[in-house]
């Protein structure tokens, strides 16, 4: 079953969606606020996201920038009852996937929403390595079918330059986008669990077969 987790402050779209949406084998959860989003997303994986750009705390829009940073791999709809062309397009420029103007027709946003997972399954199941795989709900990285006995933070950190492979990933990009190490690590201490993590993969930091040091920068995942 499709997850789905939507920011919406108007209860009786909420339970209509929540109904409906159930029908066609899609659970949907609904937090009426940014912050509350976030922290979802924080405790459990979601197939998409559906946000409102009327929202206390914060703008809707700011919401989906912020999300793409953190979740660049979550596809994003927004919803909202603006008119205005320009929402649209600054949507679509801070990396939202589509936008639906209200009211609409709940089957409509039930297509919109099986047709994006269905391409971001498509992209990911693309870009799998064949040597690791991640299974993110179960927060486990296998390599050659064998799960790997890592850390919380050997995991975030070897699961964040699978998931950017063949890009450069700064030092301070990982601090940033890990939560075992958000804001206070030192470069030290992440070039340390790098070494703990090669170790455990067999990879030798002279010749690399997996994760390549770019001299003061960071880290790139270079296996197949």
């Amino acid at each position: 079953m499709a997850k789905v987790l939507m920011v919406e402050d108007d209860p009786d779209i909420t339970e209509l969606l929540e109904e409906y949406l159930g029908r066609y084998g899609i659970e949907l959860l609904s937090v009426s606020s940014p912050g509350l989003g976030l922290e979802k997303l924080q405790l459990e994986r979601y197939d998409l996201m559906l946000i409102d750009l009327g929202l206390p705390e914060m703008d809707g829009l700011d919401l989906c920038r912020i999300v793409k940073e953190r979740y660049p791999k979550l596809p994003i709809i927004i919803s909202t009852a603006r008119v205005d062309v320009s929402d649209k397009v600054a949507a679509f420029e801070i990396g939202a996937d589509d936008y639906v103007a209200k009211p609409y027709e709940p089957r409509e946003l039930v297509a919109r929403i099986q047709a994006l997972i269905k391409r971001y399954s498509r992209i990911t199941s693309s870009a799998e390595s064949p040597s690791f795989s991640v299974d993110r709900v179960k927060m486990q990285i296998f390599h050659q079918g064998e799960p790997l006995d890592l850390t919380q933070a050997e995991y975030e950190i070897f699961a964040l330059l699978l998931e950017k492979k063949g890009e450069v990933v700064s030092r301070e990009y990982i601090a940033n986008s890990t939560e075992s190490l958000r804001w206070d690590s030192s470069d030290r201490s992440i070039d340390v669990i790098i070494g703990r993590i090669r170790h455990k993969i067999s990879d030798d930091s002279r010749h690399p077969r997996y994760i390549k040091s770019v001299r003061g920068v960071g880290y790139k995942y270079i296996g197949s």
